[in-house]
């Protein structure tokens, strides 16, 4: 895993140089993005070399693509979505914004009884400080809507209601988030 920018050229348009790898697999399977800012090339590699479709499958999913059920394969389809979608405003981007969104993702998350799932997040950015979101699992009959208020740079507010994904319970939480990042 490495990242450079390279600014050469234009202050707004560095070059890029980023290799990203998913940790704790069998296999070394990541993305390659070089070009730059304005025109990125995504690309995606791996050790040994397969196919894209078993790359995006242990990228996604950290296992191999045979035997994946509806919900992995529609996982998967929405990310080659996202990656053949190039340059241009892909059709799940323009759907994005006529819906009001800014946020639309779809992600794999072990539910308490370890047990890996498809999980929607729908949101929405109202201010720089407001986030509304609701966050479901698909095959839940459920899911919880959270409220962020972003204090400081550092510090965000977040109250949640409705079934936690990962625990699978029901209730209301106000948690305080402090963030701190470091390499």
């Amino acid at each position: 895993t490495r990242g450079e920018l390279n600014f050469t050229g234009p202050v707004g348009d560095p070059r890029l140089d980023i290799l990203a790898s998913r940790p704790n697999l069998d296999v070394v399977v990541g993305v390659a993005i070089t070009g730059t800012a304005l025109a990125p090339r995504v690309k995606l590699y791996s050790e040994p070399e397969m196919s894209d479709a078993d790359k995006l499958s242990w990228l996604m999913l950290g296992r191999a693509p045979e035997g994946l059920g509806g919900a992995d394969t529609a996982l998967l389809q929405q990310a080659a979505i996202a990656l053949l979608a190039g340059e241009d405003e892909s059709q799940s981007d323009q759907l994005i914004k006529r819906l009001g969104l800014t946020d639309l993702s779809f992600r794999q998350q072990e539910d308490a009884n370890a047990v890996k799932q498809t999980v929607v997040t729908l949101g929405r950015q109202l201010t720089r400080r407001w986030y509304v979101g609701y966050e479901r699992g698909v095959n839940a009959t459920t899911g919880s809507w959270q409220l962020i208020y972003r204090i400081a740079q550092r510090l965000t507010v977040r109250a949640q209601s409705g079934q936690d994904v990962s625990t699978d319970t029901n209730g209301n939480s106000l948690d305080v988030i402090y963030t701190w990042r470091w390499n």
